[in-house]
């Protein structure tokens, strides 16, 4: 495995962890602002920022953004936009519980998107992988106690938070697919720049996000900053750097860190871990090894026999 392939594998680990981390702050955030005015200010000072900076180095090519107008239009609409839209408003009307469960499909969500859209394989490793991971995410949310989920209620926050999912997995492939001679920089930030547009003008149309802004307490803010520079500016640069050097299938895998990643925040805020929480992190692990090509599932070749001769 070439150098290239294992720090795009390190960078997608590093943006589940900081996503992961991330709903812990947004969910504080939320208690302050609306939703659609948090999710402006956080892609609107990140967009900015990325662009400041990077057009600053000379890294961000007109011709670039000329080529890919369209499709950069679309992933800041639906895989931005749409995913934090779905996110933020799902949560209001839904437990964690379900939003995580939904969530968890994320990785076979994006894998059947890529098969029918960008003519990937479907494996043995990578289903065996999808299997373990949502397995394993099944026994983190639900702390063994598989009443839970059976005894769902469907909300219509839970129809929101799908449909986020959708759009997010929707996006990673159509990234790969179209994008053409873009670096994951580029990409990440032009297409950024279309969502915080997108959020801006519905924030300015159903809330009052000046407003909001000024209200909010500092630690807000504070809050809103870690997840600015670590969980949008960081997290999304490795993540399409992912999705362009591994593949949307086989980076949307590593999606099932993120409750895993927010059950070690809480442990470290002070909750004890059980033994189900253990064995769904294991499964978990199982199942990104797996479908990131890890762990070598090798078939028995099968027996030749040579013709009898006299």
């Amino acid at each position: 495995m070439n150098k290239t392939v294992v720090y795009a594998y390190t960078g997608v680990v590093i943006t589940m962890l900081f996503w992961g981390s991330a709903f812990n702050a947004m969910s504080y955030i939320i208690q302050s602002m609306p939703p659609l005015s948090a999710a402006a200010e956080r892609f609107t000072l990140a967009s900015l920022a990325l662009f400041i900076i990077f057009a600053a180095m000379g890294k961000l090519r007109w011709a670039t953004f000329q080529q890919n107008l369209f499709i950069y239009l679309i992933i800041g609409i639906i895989g931005i936009a749409g995913f934090n839209i779905g996110c933020f408003y799902g949560l209001q009307t839904t437990s964690a519980v379900n939003g995580a469960l939904i969530m968890a499909t994320t990785p076979l969500i994006t894998l059947l998107l890529a098969i029918l859209l960008d003519g990937e394989k479907l494996t043995l490793p990578k289903f065996i992988g999808v299997v373990f991971g949502l397995s394993g995410v099944l026994f983190v949310i639900s702390h063994g106690h598989i009443s839970t989920l059976l005894h769902l209620k469907i909300a219509i926050g839970d129809f929101y938070i799908l449909l986020g999912g959708i759009s997010f997995c929707l996006a990673n492939v159509l990234s790969r697919r179209y994008v053409k001679n873009a670096t994951p920089l580029e990409t990440t930030t032009f297409s950024m720049l279309f969502g915080a547009l997108t959020l801006i003008i519905l924030s300015l149309i159903f809330e009052h996000p000046f407003k909001a802004v000024v209200m909010a307490p500092i630690t807000a803010h504070l809050a809103m900053g870690y997840v600015i520079i670590c969980s949008t500016m960081i997290a999304y640069l490795f993540w399409f750097n992912g999705i362009q050097k591994l593949g949307a299938g086989r980076a949307s895998i590593f999606f099932n860190f993120v409750p895993v990643f927010s059950m070690l925040v809480a442990m470290l805020a002070g909750q004890t871990l059980n033994i189900w929480q253990i064995i769904g992190t294991a499964l978990v692990m199982l199942g990104v090894l797996s479908s990131s090509g890890f762990i070598q599932i090798k078939r028995r070749p099968a027996l030749i026999t040579k013709p009898c001769t006299k």
